[in-house]
Order: structure tokens, then C-alpha cells, then sequence
């Protein structure tokens, strides 16, 4: 099944019979926000229950929804798919299911970079969805065919990819899948798959988180 239906299925089941699935969800966009350098496109922000969070897209919307609305909805066009997985970003956060919302300051991109190379270095790497930041790095090799890397890495492009479920479902075992940034937090955590934002934040990085 698709990865973001799917979620979207898990969300529904956590919801059931709490009346939340009713309530709205505001979503807009920010176009002062510093996105993950593992992301490209603007940043559309949910909100839900007082919590907020983004994902970066190239086809953001700005509505006012409800939970609902997803369910049973085929999400198929890029924009269906960007605003579900903000909304699954916004709820995974108000239940605490999600901890990362928003992505980290600028000045804790270098750390962030440094830290997955440590961790990829040396490796063949399938990146579902274009990850500039990867493309200047020496010490990993990027390959074409997904069968033939050791990491797999997805960022919020590869995410709304109608393929990427299938992807994914065709690596053999052994293969590590690593969700990055921000934007894939809500699917990485109900599809229990890692995921790498280890900066990242439950607020903007211009307000104060009184967790950090």
C-alpha cells in the first residue's frame, strides 16, 4: 500500500471515536522559514490543537481542513500528498507520537551534515528524492539502481513520490532506509522507520523551546 495512505490509515485507527478527526487544521505557508538543507521547496505549516509544523513542497496549499477529510481520500496529486503529510506532521506532534516539527537553525546545518556522513561515509547510497547537500560529498557513492545501495535515504521529495512505496517494498533485507528531515517525521514514526533530524525542533527556530 502506499506509504502515505497508509499512514493516513494508522492516524484514523489512533484517532477512532476521539472526535478529533473533526476538528480543524489551519494550513498556510511560511515563506520566511529556513528549511533542512535536505530539502528543497517552500514551507507549508499545519496547525493543529495549538501545534505546529511544516513540510516543504513545491505544491504547498493554504486551506482550512479537517483530519477527516483524508480519510479515505485517494491521494494521488502532489499537493493531496504534501498537505496530508503536513497534517500527519501536525497530529503526530499534538499526541506527542512526533517530536520533531520544524527544522533546525541554519548554523546547526554543518553539525547535522558532519554527523550523517559519519554515519553513511564509505557506503552506496539510493536517494529517493533529489539531496543536493549529498551531491558535493566525496567519502559516499551515490548509485542509480536501489538494489545496489546500502542506505537508502528519503527525503519530503521522495516521500510524495507515488513510487516510493514500491521502492522501498523491493529492497532486500539488510538494506538500511533512513527518513530525513523535519518533513518526514509523522510517516517515518508511524511507518516506525529511522529517521535523521537530530536538530531538529518542536518550534520554529525564531521562538524560544522551552524543551531545549
Amino acid at each position: 500500500m502506499d506509504i502515505i495512505t497508509d499512514s493516513v490509515n494508522k492516524l484514523e485507527e489512533i484517532l477512532c471515536h476521539s472526535g478529533c478527526e473533526e476538528s480543524d487544521v489551519c494550513l498556510d505557508v511560511d515563506p520566511d522559514a529556513k528549511t533542512c538543507e535536505y530539502e528543497r521547496g517552500a514551507c507549508m505549516v499545519a496547525t493543529f490543537g495549538g501545534r505546529m509544523a511544516e513540510f516543504v513542497t513545491d505544491n504547498p496549499v493554504r486551506a482550512m481542513t479537517k483530519i477527516s477529510y483524508m480519510f479515505g481520500t485517494p491521494l494521488e496529486a502532489p499537493a493531496a500528498r504534501s498537505a496530508a503529510c503536513s497534517v500527519i506532521n501536525a497530529v503526530t506532534g499534538f499526541f506527542c507520537i512526533s517530536r520533531v516539527l520544524h527544522s533546525c537553525p541554519v548554523e546547526s546545518h554543518a553539525a547535522c551534515l558532519r554527523e550523517l556522513m559519519e554515519k553513511i561515509s564509505g557506503h552506496r547510497v539510493f536517494c529517493v528524492g533529489k539531496i543536493h547537500a549529498l551531491e558535493r560529498e566525496q567519502n559516499i557513492e551515490i548509485v542509480s539502481d536501489i538494489h545496489e545501495a546500502e542506505f537508502i535515504l528519503v527525503n519530503n521529495e521522495g516521500l510524495i513520490a507515488l513510487e516510493t512505496s514500491d521502492l522501498i517494498a523491493s529492497v532486500v533485507t539488510g538494506k538500511k532506509v533512513i527518513f530525513l528531515g523535519p518533513s518526514t517525521s509523522g510517516i517515518a514514526r508511524l511507518q516506525q522507520h529511522e529517521h535523521w533530524c537530530p536538530y531538529g525542533m518542536q518550534k520554529p527556530a525564531n521562538i524560544p523551546d522551552p524543551s531545549r
